[in-house]
């Protein structure tokens, strides 16, 4: 979060406007000024609550008449200023680019492999993603050729947003449903793509994300906080019974599990109240560890096998992309749910033009990194 403003100055502030005798001081039966009024505080950072939902805010641009947002006042026949349709949108792009950075280091050619170290750092001050469960942000990582040719790239996507693989086909876990909608794919094996360290081919692409799985289909199914995922996974609040994964990242300073249990237990609650904001699915991670205060990061290595490349590679980039109703959550909508409501977010999820603009093929960019020199080949 910024802590300084456009001009470089420190925000100065105080906790939050009340009613205040320097504030409204016409109100009767108040306190005196000296017991009201509050002293700005230094030292805090800027927090703009308008989220990250281009999406959506993209639909009400163009598609007003449908959800019934009136564009025009009637009592201001004459438009001046900006839309604040056009406001949103500009505020969300402000927030994007201050929510996370990305970064490639350490990049390597040695023994036919390419590698490289990304890290990914949050600058929220909480969880990010954070919000609905199904919203996720990921990394594309690609590999290109002087004329700027992709040879090879984990967490690319096509034009409707799926994550895909070097043949175009969709990577596990990124569509639950047959295209018919007839079934679920293979609901049991819960498909997904886990938390990596190290990826190695371009079918794996670290996504940040949380993930729960619903009840099984038993007559007295086991859910809760220590719950083992059983039943297929859901982007249903109301089928929420045990989560699957929860490698979203964490904000810097993200307390450890004695300290959150400690301070469950002043406020009269049990461990589950700490236990239940931990990671899940990332053992083994450092940047996760439960025994350490957090730094706000994750680390990952990327090797890229060079036989599998078909050109000579030239640079490198790495781009933290965001999406707030990513396409596994839109075919759970449109094969689960019935009705007008259905159909309306069928037709402007289907007719929305996302060409050319921030959101194209169906992606926000939250941070991207420069393009990264790869290193010649050692003449033997």
């Amino acid at each position: 979060m910024p802590k300084k403003d456009a001009k470089g100055t420190p925000y100065r502030s105080k906790i939050a406007s009340i009613q205040e005798y320097s504030s409204f001081p016409q109100a009767e039966f108040t306190l005196p000024p000296e017991d009201i009024d509050l002293e700005p505080r230094d030292g805090f950072a800027k927090h703009t609550l308008v989220g990250l939902n281009l999406f959506l805010t993209k639909m009400a641009q163009q598609f007003p008449d449908v959800l019934g947002i009136r564009t025009e006042d009637p009592m201001l026949p004459s438009r001046r200023g900006v839309d604040p349709l056009v406001a949103t949108e500009r505020a969300m792009l402000e927030q994007a680019a201050n929510t996370a950075d990305i970064g490639v280091a350490e990049v390597t050619r040695e023994d036919g492999t390419l590698a490289a170290k990304v890290t990914v750092r949050n600058k929220a001050g909480h969880k990010f993603p954070s919000g609905v469960a199904f919203r996720r942000a990921f990394v594309a990582f690609e590999v290109r050729d002087k004329l700027g040719q992709v040879l090879w790239a984990s967490g690319r996507t096509n034009s409707t947003g799926v994550i895909v693989d070097e043949n175009g086909e969709p990577v596990a876990g990124e569509l639950w449903w047959t295209q018919d909608c007839k079934s679920r794919i293979d609901p049991a094996a819960r498909a997904h793509q886990p938390h990596y360290q190290v990826i190695t081919k371009q079918s794996q692409a670290q996504i940040y994300q949380e993930m729960a799985a619903s009840p099984a289909d038993v007559e007295s199914p086991a859910c809760g906080a220590h719950a083992k995922p059983e039943g297929p996974l859901t982007s249903s609040f109301l089928s929420i019974c045990a989560k699957v994964k929860d490698n979203r990242l964490l904000p810097h300073g993200f307390l450890p599990l004695t300290a959150r249990t400690e301070i469950a237990s002043a406020l009269g609650a049990n461990a589950e109240l700490a236990e239940d904001v931990a990671p899940v699915g990332t053992d083994g991670d450092p940047d996760y560890a439960e025994e350490n205060e957090s730094e706000g990061e994750d680390v990952l290595l990327y090797q890229v096998p060079l036989d599998e490349i078909g050109g000579e590679p030239a640079e490198i980039r790495a781009t933290l992309y965001y999406q707030a109703i990513p396409p596994f959550f839109l075919q759970d909508r449109f094969c689960t749910a019935k009705g007008l409501d259905t159909q309306r977010l069928y037709y402007l999820a289907g007719k929305l033009d996302t060409a050319g603009g921030p959101i194209q093929s169906w992606k926000l960019k939250v941070g991207q990194t420069a393009k990264i020199a790869v290193p010649e080949a050692s003449v033997p």
